[in-house]
């Protein structure tokens, strides 16, 4: 990592690794709050920016008009519940498969991707 490890930075990037989902920056104020460290929106947001530039981090947008981050691991996509908001990761082969017949029958080359399903979650559904 070419950035300087402060605190702050280092809390970020720990509960970032550690979330099972997508967090906004919100949650990760809460999270250094708890933690007492005070630190304010404009560094968190610097922090997240950073991280992401070193690529570090991923960004995703779900249509909240605000972004989500993760730590980056291996491609997936992720199932939105529209009733109580949470969102889990899926990944799979079948992607390939779209991608293979794309690239076969319109010579286009898929450089990325995103592919969010909503819907409700077995919880929601069950309730």
């Amino acid at each position: 990592m070419n950035l300087k490890n402060t605190p702050a930075r280092s809390a970020i990037y720990d509960f970032l690794v550690r979330s099972s989902s997508p967090v906004d920056a919100g949650q990760i104020i809460k999270f250094l709050r708890s933690k007492n460290l005070n630190t304010n929106k404009v560094t968190v947001y610097r922090n997240l920016d950073a991280l992401f530039k070193n690529g570090l981090l991923e960004r995703v947008e779900f249509g909240e008009g605000k972004f989500r981050y993760e730590f980056k691991k291996n491609h997936h996509h992720h199932l939105i519940c529209t009733n109580c908001g949470k969102i889990e990761d899926i990944s799979g082969e079948y992607l390939t498969v779209i991608e293979n017949k794309i690239r076969k029958e319109n010579g286009f080359i898929v450089k990325s991707h995103s592919l969010e399903f909503y819907g409700l979650c077995r919880n929601c559904r069950n309730n």
